[in-house]
């Protein structure tokens, strides 16, 4: 009956770290939305038109008139991992109204916009370097996976 109880006891721990998030960085939207982020890096925020919430390896970007309120604190894991280390990439991603836009490519890459089934939903090409490409999206209510033709990769929810 000991180890029975015992078993139940390590059970039931295993299950709430499980489901236990991470720390991070909460977006309350304008639209009602709640978007969180957690970063491998220590963030930093910088407030403007935009509202940039920055680390060594990523950058994300909100319009700052979307943002209702921000706050730190537990961002559950949505199950969807990045393909590959963005460590040295100069690839930003911004969220904006309208979509998403891209800067920091090299001339000739792809960009492609995923649902969570798979199914392509925006693609752009790069036709010189360091230029912004606006990926435009009509979908909205959804979890989505940019990657870049070399393996840079950014989930965003919208």
């Amino acid at each position: 009956m000991k180890k029975l109880r015992y078993l139940i006891l390590a059970m039931t721990l295993l299950i709430t770290l499980g489901a236990m998030g991470e720390d991070g960085v909460l977006l309350q939207l304008k639209n009602g939305s709640i978007v969180g982020f957690a970063f491998s890096g220590k963030p930093t925020m910088v407030i403007g038109a935009m509202l940039e919430i920055r680390t060594t390896e990523t950058t994300v970007s909100y319009d700052y008139n979307e943002v209702k309120r921000v706050c730190w604190g537990e961002v559950q894991p949505s199950g969807i991992s990045s393909a590959k280390d963005n460590i040295n990439s100069n690839v930003v991603f911004r969220i904006n109204a309208n979509g998403l836009n891209v800067s920091g490519l090299p001339n000739g890459e792809r960009v492609s916009v995923y649902d969570t089934t798979g199914k392509l939903v925006a693609t752009a090409i790069s036709k010189q370097n360091d230029v912004t490409l606006a990926l435009p999206m009509k979908q909205s209510g959804g979890i989505y996976i940019a990657r870049t033709q070399s393996g840079v990769s950014f989930k965003f929810t919208r």
